[in-house]
């Protein structure tokens, strides 16, 4: 009984810790930036920039401080036209501050649902952080 007890109580101390260590930490610091000025890359930034700022894994920063996940698209998105809608097809390099690349995430969405692309984005950024910290 009193080996079943300090299981028991040793599961719950694991636990415990394993959920202290995940709420104290911090959002790893990232920056957006953008090769491209037409109007459909500049949409998908910002709805990048705003999806990284909802997610609680990420802090939007600036100045290329140690430890940034630097997030950029690199050239104008592609897109093509189907049926009345507008398919954006883009790539996004993920890299550190001292510009060593750590991947890339391509994809595409619909130019009317770009939270669709920012998702899919910082579903890979959270794999690319883990590259640098």
């Amino acid at each position: 009984m009193k080996t079943l007890s300090r299981i028991f109580f040793g599961l719950i101390f694991a636990v415990t810790a394993s959920a202290t260590d995940a709420a104290s930490a911090k959002p790893a610091p990232v920056e957006v930036w953008c090769g491209g000025d037409d109007g459909l890359t500049l949409r998908l930034r910002d709805t990048l920039e705003s999806a990284f700022r909802l997610s609680p894994e990420f802090t939007v920063s600036s100045g290329k401080k140690p430890g940034t996940l630097i997030v950029t698209i690199p050239t104008h998105v592609k897109w093509k036209q189907i049926d009345r809608r507008t398919q954006v097809l883009y790539t996004v390099k993920f890299a550190s501050t001292e510009n060593q690349n750590i991947g890339t995430s391509t994809g595409s969405c619909w130019g009317d649902a770009l939270k669709k692309c920012a998702d899919h984005i910082v579903k890979d950024a959270k794999v690319a952080v883990r590259k640098i910290q």
